[in-house]
């Protein structure tokens, strides 16, 4: 049975363009299942990450998996990756070696909430 709400790229695409707006079914963040493990996308920085890449360009978005034990520095997601485009997180591969684009449409990837 597949678990995943997302049936194409353009479904995910679509929700996540830098625009928080729930009524047009726009968001900045997103919680997810995969391989056993949580994690968030997400737009912007989360934490206080620099807000410029090396090459010069905005961050617009950012991958994050969430931590197993509580540590004592009160954040709850570890940075995997930060992108100034969609197309440059679509095809990352930091979360367990497999492009996103892949792991966010198949079908045991689990949708927990967006906000």
């Amino acid at each position: 049975m597949r678990k995943n709400e997302y049936e194409s790229l353009e479904q995910f695409v679509s929700q996540y363009i830098g625009e928080w707006n729930p009524s047009g079914g726009h968001w900045y963040g997103l919680d997810f299942r995969y391989g056993g493990k949580i994690y968030r996308f997400h737009t912007g920085c989360m934490y206080d990450e620099k807000e410029i890449l090396p090459n010069g360009k905005e961050v617009m978005f950012g991958l994050y998996e969430k931590k197993e034990n509580d540590d004592d520095n009160k954040r709850e997601y570890d940075l995997l990756g930060l992108f100034a485009e969609m197309k440059e997180v679509l095809s990352s591969k930091v979360i367990q070696g497999r492009p996103f684009c892949e792991v966010i449409v198949d079908e045991n990837t689990e949708l927990l909430g967006q906000d």
